[in-house]
């Protein structure tokens, strides 16, 4: 008589065409679908695991080996004609990149599907259908860990569009307004550096670094961030074309508005002569990403900063943006041209910069002559 080889479940991933981990179907800690595999009477079986996580992946497994080795069937190994969360997921990802989404954008957007994905399954949630007000509202209280209100901001985002996206739209009422606490408006104010610090801060740049190359390109970086209010990641991606004429013309990175500004003539001269081994770009060597490109500058920064006695954690580059605003109310630059030099729109900037409106808009009342008896 022939024994029979018993069934293993075993779990393996399989990857998106873009997870950099698509060789190994064993690697656990992706955010692609996790599947079960098994051989019965001389054939294979598959079966998606309805998860995200390896860890519920491995319960959904065990109990499958349950069941074969007690002799029950499995169940039918056919593909459900309604799609799962984690399949509504790859599709949710694919039409954003059909669009043109960055890199960035694609990753925390995947970080914030994951995170639902797999706070669903562990209730049992697999199907749109199965969501529930409750499980939203559970999910949406589980990001009590994250600090920042702007954190939760864009994943409440992403997570709304994807609801609207699976045919969910009655649940976007659980994803309402997240007002922000006191704590996160103290840190997400404006912090311009006083021209003391400003001071300090290049003064450090040569005690920081040894090489005189990187203390000059340091330098100019600091000083091109305070003169422009330019965003590191468009910092990083400037080319020596795009102020080829004293004037830096560009369109940002975050949201593709133009940028055109007048460069002094002397930061000009020192932005073409910083040397960085590439004969495109003005700060980056096109080495690595622009990713890793602003990550390295950022680690500079932070660096100058300690050193110098001004780092505010949480607060980096985006401080020199604060700096130029308040200089420029400071000489009586209306709203309106700081927004078009910044590649911003009014509202946004009256949003941000409020307080240091507010502050110009009290000052000159000041002045005003008031009736006296």
């Amino acid at each position: 008589m022939r024994l029979q080889r018993k069934s293993i479940v075993a779990v393996y991933t399989r990857h998106s065409g873009t997870c950099p981990h698509k060789e190994d179907e064993s690697y656990p800690r992706c955010g692609c679908p996790k599947w079960m595999r098994w051989s019965r009477d001389g054939r294979q079986h598959r079966k998606p695991a309805n998860t995200r996580t390896w860890g519920n992946a491995e319960k959904t497994a065990a109990e499958m080996q349950r069941r074969l080795d007690s002799g029950e069937e499995a169940a039918p190994v056919q593909a459900s004609k309604t799609p799962t969360i984690a399949a509504w997921a790859e599709t949710f990802i694919t039409n954003k990149q059909s669009k043109g989404v960055t890199a960035a954008t694609e990753r925390k957007i995947r970080y914030h599907l994951s995170t639902f994905e797999t706070f669903m399954s562990a209730r049992s949630r697999f199907f749109p259908s199965d969501l529930t007000v409750p499980d939203c509202v559970a999910y949406r209280a589980s990001w009590s860990s994250w600090k920042s209100s702007a954190t939760r901001a864009k994943a409440q985002q992403n997570i709304r569009s994807f609801t609207r996206f699976m045919g969910r739209a009655d649940l976007l009422p659980t994803f309402d307004t997240i007002i922000p606490t006191k704590e996160d408006k103290a840190r997400q104010a404006p912090k311009p550096f006083t021209e003391t610090e400003l001071k300090k801060l290049l003064a450090q740049v040569p005690a920081t670094f040894d090489d005189p190359v990187k203390v000059a390109r340091v330098t100019t970086l600091i000083r091109c961030m305070v003169s422009t209010g330019l965003a590191i990641r468009d910092v990083v991606q400037l080319e020596k074309s795009h102020i080829k004429d004293g004037w830096v013309r560009i369109h940002r990175q975050k949201t593709g508005r133009a940028v055109n500004q007048r460069l002094d003539p002397a930061l000009h001269s020192e932005l073409l002569a910083v040397t960085n081994g590439n004969p495109r770009f003005v700060f980056w060597s096109g080495q690595g990403t622009p990713v890793s490109a602003v990550t390295n500058l950022q680690t500079d920064l932070r660096k100058v900063m300690k050193g110098a006695g001004v780092y505010i954690q949480g607060n980096l580059s985006h401080r020199f943006r604060d700096t130029f605003v308040d200089e420029r109310l400071d000489a009586g630059w209306p709203i309106t041209d700081i927004a078009q030099a910044l590649g911003d729109t009014v509202s946004v900037l009256e949003a941000h910069y409020l307080s240091l409106i507010s502050k110009r808009s009290q000052e000159r009342l000041a002045k005003l002559p008031v009736r006296s008896w």
